[in-house]
């Protein structure tokens, strides 16, 4: 057996850095390789120096899965060219294989201890053996090659500390791949359809918004609630994918009657549906009536016609006084058919009637009115004539100032840092009347600089603000801070009242996150503003 000198024995005092990995479950599916390189085998105190070849048969349990994850490698080597001039007994190795990777960097595998007698005419056999890999992150696809480097062993000679000394053996010659692990390919997503708003009148139309579309042409259609009965004829679609993204508006027909129903999109052999509810606009009391005549003496009997109706409701029709004191004495009873309309006749008992109702209570809440004059004999010398006139409700527009928004330049500096701008004012009107609130909403594409720089949608985001014109009965309110992207969020918006309308100037402050490291240039986006 060598005996080293105290000399040799202090420079033995080398530590050894090994890599290890975690444990995972692999799939049965495993790759299997074989390489037989030339080495350049080199030892620094005892001299092991040698040249030749060795084989390294190696497999990876599984050959394909994610990245980053966890493989079992089996590696079992041949017999090694090192050797001494001398024979050793008992000696302990430890094999250390470090192999590159076709991706970049290097990944080392370390075996457990064994014992083995070398000589000048034996080899080291290293026994068969298995164990943890890790695999680094790579794209979904992607092949990664492992090629063995450097095959070493750390010598453990009995009575002296571990490891004696290393032996380093470098593929000098031919070589090849050794194993392979292939990246699993990324599921596809199924695509996403958003709708708003959630509610819309017959004719209105729908904001539509998706992702993780296929390229093609969009076709929608209307379904009832359970997504069947499908009809392309009830809605008209104006939409388009662009890079996955789905975008556009979807009108219902203006037939279409009031429910629960599904957009359906389609493209290509991909479909999806977004509920959405159909309500036509009412007013908060949908009764009137009608006189004739609508005027004439006392004793004149008025033909009182009512729509609007609960169907089947029992109606009491009674004269008034403008201190709306009913003249009892003169209540007639009538029944709403089924479409909320009935008829009646009422006498005019009393000079002071100024108005004839018509109510399904006694407390007159659900109830119209329509007014009556009493016709006496006018003073010498003067004439009298009744005046009509109708009032028609207004439309609900939207306006701006100016088209473009000019957001502040920033200069990259290795931190997020935000372009900021104003909203153009939007000016709401409504002049409608009647009962019915408003929505303003907005919806932003991503920004592109031209080149292929993009910062999503998602980046994008508005403080908003909403000032109520002079005399405006409308409650408006702002909608919440935040992002807008692709799907929309609410600048401002009115809620259903009594009385509604009004004028309203709209505003938001605004700002584009740009990331640390964006591609420069000069961007640009659309934000699309809507009401309904």
């Amino acid at each position: 057996m060598f005996k080293p000198s105290k000399k040799v024995v202090a420079t033995f005092g080398v530590a050894m850095i090994a890599g290890t990995a975690g444990l995972v479950a692999g799939a049965p599916a495993a790759f299997a390789g074989s390489v037989n390189p030339d080495l350049r085998c080199t030892e620094p105190i005892l001299h092991w120096n040698k040249t030749g070849k060795q084989t390294f048969d190696a497999t990876l349990t599984p050959a394909t899965g994610n990245a980053p994850g966890t493989v079992k490698i089996k590696i079992d080597a041949g017999e090694n060219p090192l050797r001494p001039d001398s024979d050793f007994e008992n000696i302990g190795f430890v094999g250390k294989y470090t192999f590159t990777l076709s991706t970049g960097g290097e990944v080392t595998v370390v075996a457990p201890e064994f014992k083995a007698k070398i000589g000048p005419n034996t080899g080291i056999n290293p026994p068969e053996f298995t164990a943890d890999l890790a695999i680094p992150q790579a794209a979904p696809g992607t092949q990664i090659d492992l090629t063995l480097k450097t095959f070493a062993l750390d010598v453990n000679v009995p009575g002296l500390p571990a490891p004696t000394t290393t032996a380093t053996c470098e593929v000098t010659g031919s070589n090849g791949v050794i194993a392979s692990y292939k990246v699993a390919e990324a599921p596809p997503q199924d695509p996403t359809l958003t709708t708003t708003p959630g509610q819309v009148k017959p004719g209105g139309a729908l904001t539509v918004a998706g992702t993780n579309w296929p390229a093609g042409t969009p076709t929608v259609e209307l379904c009832d609630a359970s997504g069947n009965a499908c009809d392309a004829t009830k809605v008209t679609g104006a939409l388009t994918v662009t890079d996955g993204a789905l975008a556009g508006t979807a009108t219902i027909g203006a037939t279409v009657a009031d429910g629960s129903y599904q957009l359906k999109v389609t493209v290509g052999d991909k479909s999806k549906t977004s509920n959405v509810s159909v309500k036509a606009d009412v007013p908060s009391n949908p009764r009137k009536l009608v006189l004739n005549p609508t005027h004439g003496p006392v004793g004149t009997e008025v033909t009182v016609a009512g729509e609007g109706y609960t169907p089947g409701a029992d109606v009491y029709v009674i004269p008034t006084n403008a201190a709306q004191q009913p003249d009892v004495p003169g209540l007639v009873m009538a029944k709403a058919g089924t479409d909320g309309k009935f008829t009646a006749k009422v006498k005019v008992n009393k000079a002071d009637t100024t108005l004839i109702a018509a109510s399904e209570d006694t407390t007159g809440t659900l109830s119209a009115g329509a007014p009556f004059t009493v016709d006496g004999n006018p003073p010498a010398g003067s004439l009298k004539q009744d005046l009509t006139g109708t009032i028609a409700g207004g439309a609900l527009t939207i306006s701006q100032e100016n088209g473009g928004i000019k957001l502040s330049d920033v200069t990259l500096n290795g931190t997020e840092q935000n372009m900021t701008g104003a909203l153009n004012t939007v000016t709401v009107k409504d002049y409608r009347g009647g009962a019915t609130g408003w929505t303003l909403t907005g919806a932003v594409t991503d920004f592109s600089n031209g080149a292929g720089g993009t910062i999503p949608a998602e980046k994008f985001s508005w403080v908003p603000k909403i000032t109520p014109g002079e005399g405006s009965p409308s409650q408006a309110v702002a909608g919440s801070a935040g992002p807008i992207g692709k799907t929309g969020a609410t600048l401002a918006s009115a809620p259903n009242a009594d009385v509604t309308g009004g004028t309203f100037k709209a505003d938001a402050g605004l700002a584009l996150a740009v990331p640390a490291y964006q591609a420069p240039g000069n961007y640009s986006g659309t934000l699309t503003l809507s009401i309904s």
